[in-house]
């Protein structure tokens, strides 16, 4: 999964935003899902500020509060002077 880095959750968690095109429209939907670091508030993931851009590989878990959680095993992170802008 790609997209921007978003909210902090907990400790370990935050949103990642993706752009989703709506092909009628031709518009865009940021859809947010919460994904989680294996590590703790010390790992890059936690670190990044809002807007960085993440490419993750992870795993699918179920949290009892939030639900559907990804689960990072492996990332890249890029953050750009100016930020992602959203289109």
């Amino acid at each position: 999964m790609s997209g921007r880095l978003g909210a902090p959750l907990d400790e370990r968690t935050r949103y990642v935003e993706v752009d989703r095109l709506i092909p009628v429209a031709g518009k865009f939907i940021v859809d947010h899902f919460p994904v989680r670091s294996q590590t703790y508030e010390n790992s890059a993931f936690m670190k990044q500020p809002a807007g960085a851009y993440i490419c993750f590989k992870g795993r699918v878990e179920r949290d009892e509060e939030l639900g559907i959680v990804f689960v990072i095993e492996m990332d890249e992170m890029y953050r750009f002077p100016e930020g992602t802008k959203r289109i």
